[in-house]
């Protein structure tokens, strides 16, 4: 393990005049990355000693590269895209924080050191990164990644994909987010090419270029942004033949209507909660797709499950427990591990919270939360049944319920045609109202997303109070 790591970070690859980065129409040689990662190193050790560094740039190289240079100094390296906040930087409370800069001068800058005072107790040798969770349901968490951890994602044969030659991955994720650790190091760990794609927001139209010009092989995308390019512009992703979903539920009428436009790649269904690193299950899609929602399939390779009875929840479903060497260490607050990620045997162990059923093949398919029965009006409403529900209905595409403060509402993604169409609402009127008339509906051509592709509920909310609520009232 310590041999395969020491390769990856030292190897004469990084003497390779061969692309390995292209980010805002550049193409950047291993070497060149090498070098930036070595005034990275150097800086770290000018600078140090430091356990805990954040890496802080606008370019995704320059997270990479930072992360690749702090690691080779010993440290545990956490990418900053400027949008990590206070709070976050106090969970991790790092030693030093350097600003990268990429393009025609680059260049590697001390932004500040806090004020030092000593750990309670020492980081574990093996922590080597962070990720953070969306903060859907609070403020975000930091995690801790350990170097086992990033290997076996690495070695996981279930996520290789079958292409010509050198393999190209397109780059969708933030260098905060899970996604990072497959869009970018699984790439250049197996001596692949990343090629990074504008935002959605930025500039999509760039992406059948990129997609051709450099044969781009694989692309992870959260379902939201999927859904999003399937209806815009689908020959956005029409050249390249591998498409990994994940992030959040992967919507069968996304699926249908990516067949109808024409797109034939491979559709790969992922699910992992943040914690273990990044997914835990899979499920490839057949050609023709006939059940009512996409299951989240069977275990990868080097993860195992237990499914586990709730205490409270429908009789049928089990809670998802994921152990092995993809769940990460714990919770890291004030630069100290808080919280380890074990079961009573001391192994790795965490419980999703998620809970699933098995379908006819084995599969499992998502079921809601523990967490996901909300109080409206007094009465407990299954927000995972209620979307299950509306969706399935004619034209419908998706549904999410969100609970914000006084309000209940579940968002309704229809076709655009049928916006202001009567029969249309008053379907999914009549099934909201079977769960509780005190949930309000608006119905919406797209979600809007955040950076990290996940779909933005304060702004439809937002949206909810500005227009709904106002017609209403």
């Amino acid at each position: 393990m310590t041999d395969t790591w020491h390769e990856l970070l030292h190897g004469r690859q990084w003497s390779s005049a061969s692309t390995v980065w292209v980010e805002d129409g550049t193409e950047y040689s291993w070497a060149q990355v090498g070098r930036l990662a070595a005034a990275v190193e150097a800086s770290v050790r000018a600078h140090g000693p430091a356990r805990v560094v954040v890496i802080r740039s606008r370019h995704k190289l320059g997270c990479f590269a930072g992360q690749l240079g702090a690691w080779r100094a010993g440290c545990v390296a956490v990418a900053d895209d400027h949008t990590l906040t206070d709070r976050e930087f106090d969970r991790v409370r790092p030693d030093l924080t350097l600003t990268v800069s990429v393009g025609a001068h680059p260049s590697v800058e001390p932004a500040g050191r806090p004020a030092r005072r000593p750990r309670p107790q020492p980081l574990p040798d093996d922590v080597v990164a962070v990720n953070h969770t969306s903060g859907s349901t609070g403020s975000r968490k930091a995690v801790a990644v350990s170097r086992g951890n990033l290997l076996a994602l690495f070695a996981c044969r279930d996520l290789d994909v079958p292409v010509p030659g050198r393999l190209t991955a397109g780059s969708f994720a933030t260098p905060t987010y899970d996604g990072w650790w497959f869009d970018t190091w699984r790439t250049v760990a197996a001596g692949g090419r990343v090629v990074c794609l504008p935002h959605v927001n930025d500039d999509v139209f760039a992406w059948p270029g990129l997609a051709r010009t450099y044969g781009i092989g694989r692309l992870l995308l959260p379902a939201a942004v999927l859904a999003t390019v399937v209806e815009v512009l689908p020959e956005a992703v029409a050249d390249i033949p591998w498409l990994f979903s994940g992030g959040e539920q992967f919507r069968v009428s996304t699926y249908r209507q990516a067949r109808q436009a024409g797109l034939r790649p491979t559709f790969v269904n992922l699910y992992g909660p943040t914690e273990a690193t990044f997914a835990t299950h899979h499920h490839r899609l057949p050609e023709d797709l006939t059940a009512r929602a996409v299951p989240i399939g069977r275990p990868l390779d080097g993860c195992r499950q237990v499914l586990r009875r709730p205490d409270d929840g429908p009789p049928d479903a089990r809670e998802l427990v994921v152990n092995g060497p993809f769940v990460c260490l714990g919770y890291l607050d004030d630069g100290v591990l808080t919280h380890r990620f074990r079961d009573e045997d001391g192994q790795p162990s965490y419980r999703t919270g998620d809970l699933v059923r098995a379908d006819g093949d084995g599969n499992l398919v998502f079921a809601g939360r523990l967490d996901g029965q909300v109080k409206v009006n007094g009465m407990r409403v299954d927000t995972a049944a209620l979307e299950q529900r509306v969706t399935a209905l004619p034209r419908v595409r998706d549904c999410r319920v969100v609970q914000h403060e006084r309000h209940t509402v579940a968002f309704v993604r229809t076709d655009p045609a049928t916006l202001g169409d009567p029969a249309t609402r008053s379907r999914i009127e009549t099934v909201v109202q079977d769960f509780s008339s005190a949930i309000g509906i608006s119905l919406v051509d797209r979600y809007p997303v955040r950076a990290g592709g996940k779909v933005d509920v304060p702004t439809l909310m937002d949206h909810y109070r500005t227009t709904d609520k106002a017609e209403e009232t």
